[in-house]
């Protein structure tokens, strides 16, 4: 576990402070984990009794607690709600996205709604919430509650409680890459294991050169060929239908019709013999404008006619 942090003695402590802070670092760590580990390093640099995070829901007209850490049971809860039909001057201020920041939480106008239900129940005389952003929108608050006397908030106490914000924030981006990135993983190794586990030969191709840019086992054995010896390779030289189909061709109908009807073709196998097949073929759209055919070439029985 590591040591707690200490309190702020003087402007100067906050750059080391916080870059210790920033060092702990999220990319080994869940982000609920990430989030308890920041309110409670803030409440122990701060030596503050209450630090929450908030976050948005229901049309941005509730607020859940995420985590609130108390310093003084070093205790850690959440699900505490917030309906903006309770407090509408709050959420107003909240909605403007800037830092509300309670020298007198009793008496601020931003914060008085919470007078009776929260600030006498917790004895909390001064509060600051910054705003958390995340992909230019507004997704919730970090909230210090300060217990007992109250006393107007210093500029390091301001600045730190703003910075951790944005930690906040980065951790929340950094969350939803690491998703993202798990996704097109998942996506990445289920098209991975369709493409190679197929009983068609699937060959994917430029469509605007035609040359063939992937190939699966079941084209490899087809074909009579390597994958490396398939990739580069013109559709044209694979495949004939009566004299060869470039597969410019093939890419040219498929965009003005959307769809094209199977074919009845012939592949070229390794030692020049005709393989009669029947192809199906499908114009995908990439992103920047970049497009691809993808045939699937499915071996017919002998005998069977070549159209």
């Amino acid at each position: 576990m590591q040591p707690p942090f200490q309190p702020l003695a003087n402007p100067l402590d906050l750059q080391g402070v916080f870059a210790q802070l920033a060092r702990r670092g999220f990319h080994d760590n869940r982000l609920d984990e990430v989030l308890r580990q920041l309110t409670a390093t803030t409440a122990q640099t701060l030596n503050i009794e209450r630090v929450s995070l908030w976050g948005l829901c229901e049309q941005r007209q509730q607020l859940e607690c995420i985590d609130l850490y108390e310093l003084s049971h070093d205790r850690h809860s959440n699900g505490f709600k917030l309906h903006a039909r309770h407090y509408p001057e709050y959420f107003r201020a909240l909605s403007r996205g800037e830092p509300i920041v309670a020298d007198d939480a009793l008496k601020h106008p931003s914060t008085q709604e919470f007078l009776r239900d929260h600030l006498l129940m917790h004895g909390i005389s001064a509060l600051i919430n910054s705003p958390i952003h995340a992909d230019g929108e507004l997704q919730g608050v970090l909230s210090i509650e300060r217990v007992g006397e109250h006393s107007a908030w210093t500029s390091v106490q301001r600045l730190f409680v703003h910075a951790v914000a944005s930690l906040v924030s980065l951790a929340l981006l950094q969350h939803e890459l690491l998703s993202r990135e798990e996704e097109l993983r998942d996506a990445r190794n289920l098209r991975e294991a369709l493409f190679n586990g197929a009983r068609d030969a699937i060959l994917i191709a430029d469509a605007g050169t035609g040359e063939i840019i992937d190939a699966n086992p079941q084209a490899e054995k087809l074909f009579g060929r390597r994958c490396q010896e398939l990739l580069g390779a013109l559709h044209g030289e694979l495949c004939r239908r009566h004299e060869a189909v470039e597969l410019r061709d093939l890419c040219r109908q498929l965009g003005n019709k959307g769809e094209i009807e199977v074919l009845r073709s012939a592949v070229v196998a390794a030692d020049g013999t005709l393989v009669p097949v029947e192809i199906s073929s499908r114009l995908v759209q990439l992103g920047r404008g970049q497009e691809i055919v993808q045939g699937m070439f499915r071996p017919l029985a002998p005998g069977s006619d070549e159209t």
